[in-house]
């Protein structure tokens, strides 16, 4: 009996505690669907509590879109769309806010969260009712902003090494890698020079007298310049270099004049692109090990081209897109390949999300000669013929219950928190 009433008490307490919780809910506030920017969702909801957040679009006064870009320093662009619902239809507005490269998270956060207030307020004020809400100017007055001059002349560059180390007493793997690289990215032209290396050795311990080793290294370098002709039209080239043992490689250089165009303008590339790209020129492979078509090394000449969409919209997002090559000595040596990425918000609490990959080869030159081991074959050592790789994801989930979610509670987290955008 003891128990039966201390059970009946919990609940009874969890019951009195929850409807205190929704009864605290301010219906009269602006309702706001937020989407985008997950890893600051729970800062924004902390640091923006004069609005009602809501889990349903549907439900939303207005939906707050954030899309982000990738700036040329390494920063990042965000795009906030103030897109308005029911009583705000048709009341909708874009802001920007750049996060400079050498911002910590804290201050890309406080930023965002900045500009998201100062687009919030146009909605705000034609609510009915009074919010204890100020606006401050934290300026000298007068005060006029300058750009500074950049000694730098927009390029950014970068130099990263990493160290692994996996060790057991059966088991030994090193991974040494590093990178260098240097771009510059204007409104005219995008230039990106990349170089690295990659060197990696595992150490199995089959018994007390027998090891096997395998070695897995690689080296690369890549120039991609792009010119911007207008606001669909670009011209460019890629030339590239590359070394692999998995890939049967002691050289393999390719230099591709280039041309993209796009459907949209470039400028609305943060909400839809649909790209047609297309590259043709020579490559020269010198193979490690004589080919199973008895080449050790040979200049052929290979075209590619790619067409992709994607699109960040109100009911989600959504990515396809198609490739193909072909080299022109033999036209059945070929490959194509497609993709296919969706995230679709159906209706109230009801998503699906998926991805699949696809790609049919019939083009790889560079396999060695000679049969591979059992144990080159289940470390995959190197390089196998296969005619297709097929990769897929999909899911779907419902969630329903109140509406509101204004509340960050983060006891028991444990500071495990995931950090994407």
């Amino acid at each position: 009996m003891k128990i039966r009433l201390l059970i009946s008490l919990f609940f009874a307490s969890v019951w009195h505690l929850d409807a205190q919780v929704n009864d605290s809910t301010n219906t009269d506030y602006l309702r706001v669907y937020l989407d985008g920017a997950y890893n600051y969702q729970e800062y924004i909801k902390t640091e923006i509590p004069f609005v009602s957040y809501v889990r349903d679009r549907f439900e939303a006064d207005l939906h707050l879109l954030i899309a982000g870009q990738i700036t040329g320093s390494g920063g990042f662009d965000y795009t906030l769309f103030f897109l308005g619902q029911g009583k705000f239809a048709g009341k909708n507005d874009t802001l920007h806010y750049i996060a400079n490269t050498n911002n910590t998270e804290d201050e890309s956060r406080t930023g965002l969260v900045q500009i998201i207030k100062m687009g919030l307020l146009p909605y705000i004020a034609k609510l009915p009712g009074n919010l204890p809400i100020s606006i401050t100017y934290s300026g000298s007055e007068g005060e006029e902003t300058k750009q500074e001059d950049d000694k730098w002349n927009s390029w950014v560059f970068s130099i990263s090494s990493y160290v692994n180390a996996n060790i057991s007493s059966i088991f030994t793997s090193y991974n040494i890698s590093g990178n260098l690289s240097a771009n510059k990215v204007t409104d005219d032209w995008k230039i990106g020079i990349d170089a690295g290396a990659n060197y990696n050795t595992d150490i199995f311990v089959l018994d007390d007298s027998t090891n096997y080793e395998s070695f897995n290294n690689s080296t690369y370098s890549d120039i991609t310049v792009v010119k911007s002709l207008n606001d669909h039209w670009s011209i460019g080239g890629e030339a590239d270099y590359y070394t692999s043992t998995f890939s049967n490689y002691d050289a393999n250089i390719n230099i591709s004049p280039a041309i993209e165009y796009n459907i949209f303008p470039y400028g609305e590339s943060t909400t839809k692109l649909l790209t047609f790209f297309y590259k043709i020129g020579p490559e020269y492979s010198n193979y490690t090990d004589t080919t199973i078509f008895e080449k050790e090394s040979e200049i052929l000449l290979r075209n590619r081209l790619d067409v992709s969409l994607s699109m960040t919209q109100k009911w989600g997002s959504i990515a396809i897109g198609i490739n193909g090559s072909n080299y022109f000595h033999d036209l059945s040596k070929n490959s194509a390949g497609c993709f296919t990425s969706l995230n679709w918000r159906i209706t109230e609490g009801l998503t699906i999300n998926g991805f699949f990959t696809v790609d049919f080869q019939q083009d790889q030159l560079n396999l060695p000669k000679g049969d591979l081991s059992e144990e080159e074959i289940l470390l995959q050592i190197s390089e196998q013929k296969s005619s297709f790789n097929f990769y897929t994801f999909f899911g779907i989930s419902y969630t329903f219950g109140s509406i509101y979610n204004n509340v960050v509670n983060p006891r028991f987290e444990g500071g495990n928190y995931s950090f994407y955008f």
